[in-house]
Formats: structure tokens, C-alpha cells, sequence
């Protein structure tokens, strides 16, 4: 799914016009961007941790850690 088909479906699901939904995923996306580059991570309760680690050519890479919640939904039984 990429950018468009996700802000149509946030539109679909919660009854947002595209241009709201848009602009939101902008918002968080961009308030995410914005910890990451002061060195913070910004974990989400129940989904995950959005965190900068720095690999052995001492290169800055953002990585995402899903959650236990998330985890759980892709294996249940």
C-alpha cells in the first residue's frame, strides 16, 4: 500500500475527507521525522518504537520496532 492508497483508506475508515487525512498522516509522520532527527524515539502504545540506531560505519538509520500488540495480531492461532 503505498501514500495515496493508505490516506484513502484513513478517509474510508474514518469518515475524513482525503485532504483531512492527508494533511494528518503528514502531521504525524513529519512529528516522528522531527524526534528522530533530536535523537528521541516515539514509541506508540500498542503499535510500536520509531528509534535512529547507528550502524558500524557510524551511520544513522531509523528503525522501527513493532510492539508486543502488533506482533500478537500476525500470530495468533
Amino acid at each position: 500500500m503505498n501514500r495515496k492508497e493508505f490516506v484513502k483508506e484513513v478517509s474510508k475508515h474514518k469518515g475524513f475527507s482525503q485532504t483531512r487525512a492527508y494533511r494528518s498522516l503528514n502531521a504525524v509522520m513529519d512529528t516522528i521525522r522531527v524526534a528522530l532527527m533530536n535523537g528521541d524515539e516515539v514509541e506508540i502504545g500498542g503499535f510500536g518504537t520509531f528509534a535512529v540506531v547507528t550502524d558500524l560505519k557510524g551511520e544513522r538509520i531509523p528503525v522501527f520496532k513493532a510492539g508486543k500488540a502488533l506482533k500478537q495480531n500476525f500470530n495468533t492461532k
